[in-house]
């Protein structure tokens, strides 16, 4: 039987600011468009597994003053290259315990995943909760801040999501910020032998693709999946995408290879981000299953 995936994550309203480039100090810059929409990386998250065919269960809070909650996301979208800056405002976000997850997860145990973010409060300590019962775990720990090696247990987690920036962060918070630079496949490794009990670190790489690195019954493989070359518009959820495609893939191909199953995932997922980046928005710009289906037999 295939096992449940709860996400315990954030719900924000975004309110996106379209400007000519990413506002400097002291700027004042006119904005030539301006929407409000549902986001969060948590909820951007479960929306990605929902529209890969996956069966996602959502925990968390909602605010009472929007339909979606009093979280906040202030984003500048950058109309020349597509990349964004975003001011966070927690609300609700902030005051998740773990107490109220307990009671989620008691529907949830051996076989399960929980999939987590860095936009909750207590998301350590629901983190040890999730271990001690048994779930898997899938930590994109993201926004990465600092301390946050101290905070989350990442010895318990099972596959690791992060972007090249958020792993040089975490490889320099392990070895110190005069440790030799590393990259890519060997940046994945790194982290994977930093936390051995990992069965996986997965590096986005923006334009230059993917790589992992995964562990299982002692062998170990390396991945390389190249970026789709494709007319940028929005970088915003991107990652959120990919994270959510991976997991819901990597789930329902269970009874695959380890191996193999790595593999689907991540071509899968790669190739969601890289339609969500010809979108504006954030959950909006999430693909639907067939349009991923479509674009990986067209290449």
């Amino acid at each position: 039987m295939v096992g449940k995936i709860l996400n315990y994550g954030s719900f924000n309203l975004d309110q996106f600011f379209t400007v000519p480039h990413i506002c400097k100090s002291g700027e004042t810059l006119s904005s030539t468009d301006f929407y409000v929409r549902a986001g969060g990386k948590g909820a951007n998250q479960s929306m990605a597994i929902a529209k890969a065919g996956g069966s996602v269960f959502h925990g968390g809070k909602l605010g009472n003053d929007a339909k979606w909650s009093n979280g906040r996301a202030f984003i500048q979208v950058s109309s020349e290259t597509g990349d964004n800056c975003i001011v966070l405002y927690p609300g609700t976000n902030g005051t998740y315990t773990k107490e109220d997850a307990a009671v989620v997860m008691d529907h949830f145990g051996q076989g399960d995943w929980v999939l987590m973010q860095n936009e909750i409060s207590q998301g350590g300590a629901i983190m040890r909760l999730a271990a001690e019962k048994g779930l898997d775990i899938i930590f994109n720990p993201a926004p990465l801040t600092a301390g946050i090696l101290e905070e989350f247990p990442f010895d318990k987690v099972t596959i690791l999501i992060v972007n090249e920036h958020e792993a040089d962060d975490l490889y320099r918070e392990l070895h110190g910020r005069d440790a030799p630079q590393k990259k890519g496949i060997e940046l994945a490794a790194e982290l994977l032998a930093a936390f051995n009990s990992m069965k996986g670190v997965i590096l986005t790489l923006g334009g230059e693709g993917v790589v992992a690195k995964f562990q299982e019954n002692g062998q170990v493989r390396d991945f390389v999946v190249p970026a789709r070359k494709v007319r940028v518009k929005d970088t915003t959820g991107a990652g959120d995408t990919f994270v959510g495609y991976f997991l819901a893939a990597f789930v329902r191909a269970s009874k695959e290879d380890y191996f193999a199953r790595v593999q689907l995932a991540l071509e899968e997922a790669n190739v969601a981000s890289s339609i969500a980046v010809e979108r504006d928005g954030a959950m909006i710009s999430v693909p639907r299953a067939t349009e991923v289906q479509e674009r990986l037999k067209q290449n």
